[in-house]
């Protein structure tokens, strides 16, 4: 058996105890520790002093009734502004987000209402102070809450409404707007990322009609709260007629790259663009050195053939964290297609990826199988999930040598000295003292995916 405490401001731990003989006692290993007992002697209540080492320590109790003995490892961390912080975000729903810099991350946490009606309470934490903004709760039939998309170094915070449409951005102070598209577009904008300053914004809105207007979904740009189209490729992912468009996924902290996705079919093309601060040029498709399209004969169910376009090359579906802080480096996936025997189905797949925007090369990670490039940094360390859905783990990886770097916990431990359990990471701070990561975590409900967070120590 074990038990763990924080570096202080603990309360006494009751562990009920169940000895034959009755009369037990126990004696931990180290003064730092107090075991005693109920006076009905059934509860053995453990206290821990404050932890002044700045490392983490470790004791037993041993408890002994008769010739029986049970051992009690009793593990103990630093305090707070000993050592990097891990924190659970699982009172969020649908996920955190984290600011550029690490400076907050945000979400919403959602009750019931007196009439049985869900209410949500939009939440930013200061990860460097510790601190907790939370507003409302507002009733859903005002705001209904499903998704927290981005929040910037100002503690602006998007989470999307997904029965009003559109999203809501709220503030350090509650204020609430909803965020505008440009004119002639036909429902609300949502915002994927910002810059670090919050000078930029990116996200996606719809103009004209499907399959009645060429691409209707359209990548945006905010340049100080106004919005732009950003351009799109005249063909697709395949090389075909655009009919549905695409979006603007996330930016690079510094504002200078974007990059996005299409979104026709299963095509989840990803594009690029450099965004020089009054314009932004057209799009290049992230790996275009090792994309391939070619057109094969197919087969329907009823033995009809027709031909399409199979393509090699880089996707990204609705992940918001791939672009490294200075925009030098995107991760993502590199999706192959084989025609199967029967041709009526094509063989997918996919391994973890990594574009250059600098050098416009791109680096194929095949050490892992099935995988998918989540996020890395400028100087190209990669952070990669193992499968493609339900991703649980993860891998770190030098781009640089092409060297495993061990799994996330053991990366994790060598830069940080915490333990923390499995899961992989989302996205780090340009200045490495902030990390956003991901865990399944098994629920009545079946397995759920929280977010979890590194913080560095709190200041005394």
């Amino acid at each position: 058996m074990s038990c763990s405490f924080l570096g202080e401001g603990n309360q006494p731990l009751e562990i009920t105890v169940k000895a034959s003989p009755a009369a037990y006692e126990a004696t931990p290993g180290a003064t730092w520790v107090k075991a005693t007992q109920s006076e009905d002697g059934k509860v053995l209540i453990l206290t821990v002093d404050d932890n002044d080492t700045g490392a983490e320590r470790s004791t037993t109790v041993t408890i002994a009734a008769g010739e029986a003995l049970q051992t009690i490892t009793v593990n103990q961390l630093p305090k707070d502004s000993a050592i990097a912080r891990y924190r659970k975000l699982d009172t969020f729903q649908m996920g955190a987000a984290m600011s550029p810099s690490g400076k907050y991350a945000g979400g919403f946490t959602a009750s019931i209402a007196p009439d049985d009606s869900w209410q949500y309470s939009p939440t930013i934490v200061d990860l460097e102070t510790g601190e907790v903004y939370e507003f409302g709760p507002y009733p859903e039939s005002l705001h209904y809450l499903t998704q927290t998309m981005a929040i910037t170094d100002q503690g602006l915070l998007f989470i999307s409404d997904g029965f009003h449409g559109g999203q809501i951005a709220i503030d350090l102070t509650g204020n609430i707007f909803i965020p505008e598209a440009p004119a002639g577009f036909t429902n609300k904008p949502q915002i994927q990322g910002t810059s670090a300053d919050g000078k930029y914004w990116v996200g996606f809105g719809m103009k004209g009609k499907l399959f009645e207007d060429p691409a209707p979904q359209k990548a945006l740009l905010w340049i100080d709260g106004v919005p732009h189209e950003l351009p799109w490729p005249e063909l697709n992912y395949r090389n075909e007629e655009a009919w549905y468009g695409g979006m603007a996924r996330g930016i690079s902290a510094n504002g200078e790259i974007i990059y996005g996705t299409s979104w026709e079919n299963s095509d989840f093309g990803m594009l690029y663009w450099i965004n020089n601060g009054t314009s932004t040029a057209a799009p290049k498709w992230v790996g275009h050195d090792v994309k391939e399209v070619w057109e094969e004969t197919m087969k329907m169910s009823d033995g009809t053939e027709y031909t399409t376009h199979l393509v090699n090359g880089l996707i990204c579906q609705a992940q918001l964290t791939k672009i490294s802080p200075n925009g030098k480096w995107i991760a993502s996936s590199y999706r192959t297609e084989t025609p199967a025997d029967d041709r009526i189905s094509i063989v997918t797949t996919q391994k973890a990826a990594f574009f250059n925007t600098e050098t416009e090369t791109t680096v194929i990670v095949e050490d892992y199988g099935e995988s998918v490039g989540v996020h890395v940094t400028d100087d190209g360390i990669a952070f990669i999930g193992i499968g493609t859905l339900g991703i649980s783990s993860g891998k770190v990886y030098d781009l640089n040598t092409g060297t495993d770097l061990g799994d996330t916990q053991d990366w994790v431990y060598d830069k940080y000295g915490i333990i923390i359990p499995a899961g992989y990471i989302n996205y780090i701070s340009p200045d490495g003292r902030f990390v956003l990561g991901t865990k399944a975590e098994s629920s009545a409900m079946g397995v759920s995916f929280i977010n979890w967070y590194i913080a560095p120590p709190l200041a005394k």
